[in-house]
């Protein structure tokens, strides 16, 4: 059975990461929003990769894009997250669940931290959405909701993703209680918003941003391209 912190990890990787052949090793890569994502993706994600796995992400800011991406190369590691369940390339096209027993709030932690989102909905109500192309993925994590004692929605489509949601209030807020997340920005976006007055998103830039380039070796420098990371 994973530990919590791999089973975190592998949600994480399920929401927002990917394992692709680069020459005779393998790219891992973690993508975000580098002003949004920047406080989690710099200090828990790759603070956690590297205890794991003995090996530091590197970083990459895309250039005149809002996206950050953590990447390492490495056929061991990769190896071990495809034993986990993590397929090589495309997520969608794979059957997208877990391979191994693990722990299922862990896992729900780093899925939602990485691809889902809260916010506000008909007026002072918050709603919690889950959303991805992978139509077992989501069944999944609605399976580990419903097994927490939760209520989500039936599952819709549209012409490219499948999502659910949780409305109820009270479930809401047992979510934040039960499954923690450690993302800031879901953080803000929950305690932040008064349900007394209308949503206002989080929009901070945050100071990681700024101190970004003096980070230790846990996380590697930050590479300015326009091409791709490979």
């Amino acid at each position: 059975m994973l530990t919590e912190s791999q089973s975190e990890m592998l949600g994480i990787l399920f929401g927002d990461g990917s394992m692709s052949e680069n020459h005779n090793s393998v790219q891992i890569v973690i993508t975000g929003h580098k002003f949004d994502d920047v406080e989690y993706l710099i200090g828990r994600v790759g603070p956690m990769f590297a205890e794991l796995f003995e090996m530091p992400l590197k970083v990459h800011l895309v250039k005149d894009e809002n996206t950050m991406i953590l990447y390492a190369y490495s056929k061991r590691i990769a190896l071990t997250l495809h034993e986990w369940g993590m397929p090589f390339g495309r997520k969608k096209l794979a059957w997208l669940t877990p391979h191994v027993a693990l722990d299922e709030v862990s896992f729900v932690r780093g899925l939602f931290d990485t691809d889902g989102c809260v916010y506000r909905k008909y007026g002072p109500y918050l709603q919690i959405q889950f959303k991805f192309a992978s139509l077992s993925l989501l069944e999944y994590a609605r399976e580990c909701l419903v097994r927490l004692g939760l209520n989500p929605t039936s599952i819709r489509c549209d012409d490219t993703k499948f999502r659910f949601y949780l409305s109820r209030q009270a479930e809401v807020d047992h979510f934040f209680r039960v499954v923690e997340p450690k993302n800031p920005k879901h953080l803000n976006r929950f305690q932040n918003a008064s349900r007394n007055r209308s949503y206002r998103p989080y929009t901070h830039r945050p100071e990681a941003l700024r101190r970004i380039g003096n980070q230790p070796s846990l996380i590697g420098p930050i590479l300015w391209k326009t091409h791709s990371v490979g």
